[in-house]
Parts: C-alpha cells; structure tokens; sequence
C-alpha cells in the first residue's frame, strides 16, 4: 500500500498528458463540430494510452469548447477534422490561464473522479477510504494541474508548481479528515 500516494500523483499525471484531448461538451453539435469531436477522440484515443471511464467524446468535446469552437480551431490554429485526422495535435495550442481553467473545469466532468478512484482503489487502498480521500482533495489543484498543459511555459510552471503544493495540503489534511492510515498512502 505504501505506493498509494504514489499511485495517486501517478493518476493526476496521466491526466495531464490527456491534456490535449480535454475541455467542456455544449449541447447538441453542429456536424461541423461534431467532425471535429469525432477526430480528436479518435486521436485520444488511438494509442490506447487513454484510461478506462474516461468519456473521450466528452472531452473532445470539451477541447473544441475550450479553444473557441471549431472556426476559431480553423482560423486561429489550423486546426481541423481533416488536419486532426493527419496526425496535428490539439496540445500544441496555448491558452491563457483563465480560458485553460475554464477547460480544466469542464474536463472534470468526463470522468476524471472516477479514473482518480479506480486508480486508488486497485492499488489496494479501500473504496471509501480512497472516495473520501478524492472528496478531500483540492478540486482546483486538480485542475490547474490539468490545464498547466495548455498554458505557456511561465504560468504552466507557476501554476503547476502551486498546484502540486496545494495538492500534497489537500492529501495531509484529508488524512485527519477520512481517519486514514498515512501509511496506506505511502506517508
């Protein structure tokens, strides 16, 4: 169990690398949109890196939010269904820290929580000990630790670095708050 902790900054880290396939979904897609959804997915997850319950199509979504929609992707970028297809990758684009935030909050909402559980949860610490523990945990370091992908080098550091620190707080003060073994996180 002592790989608990571990395993948990682990999690948050391969979220990270999802970076470049997460946002927020609107409603219903132009087909347009949706072309563009489609293809992102469909990179996300064609290397098989993409972890199980995560929604790809809900962050694909998200990622076209998050970069203005499709004609800002197109016009801005160079980013297109057919140029995604071909292999350019949505993680090259940088965003300002709100608009990067803005995409980070969308993100949580296709399944990252529970990819985070699952991750705990098969490293052997209990189900609830390790809900409790995702429930304590600092839901905007969460965050900034996912959208520090999509920030410039200065702010991704900045904010990065804030973030991992406000994060191990947020572990430390759960420990109290779920009655938790420290040992069980590697502590």
């Amino acid at each position: 169990m002592k790989k608990n902790l571990a395993t948990l900054f682990g999690a948050l880290m391969a979220l990270t690398l999802l970076a470049s396939a997460c946002g927020g979904g609107g409603d219903d897609p132009s087909a347009a949109d949706q072309a563009v959804i489609d293809a992102i997915a469909a990179q996300i997850g064609a290397d098989g890196d993409a972890p199980a319950g995560l929604d790809l199509n809900c962050m694909a979504s998200a990622m076209v939010d998050g970069l203005g929609g499709t004609q800002v992707m197109a016009d801005s970028y160079g980013l297109t269904a057919e140029t995604i297809a071909a292999g350019q990758e949505p993680d090259t684009v940088v965003l300002s820290v709100e608009d990067a935030r803005t995409m980070g909050d969308a993100s949580m909402d296709c399944g990252m929580g529970s990819f985070i559980l699952a991750q705990l949860a098969g490293d052997g610490m209990a189900e609830d000990d390790a809900s409790c523990l995702l429930d304590k945990l600092d839901q905007d370091a969460i965050r900034d630790m996912f959208a520090a992908e999509f920030m410039s080098e200065a702010d991704a550091d900045r904010i990065g670095e804030a973030a991992e620190d406000t994060m191990f707080s947020s572990i430390i003060a759960a420990i109290g708050s779920c009655d938790l073994d420290p040992t069980s996180l590697g502590l």
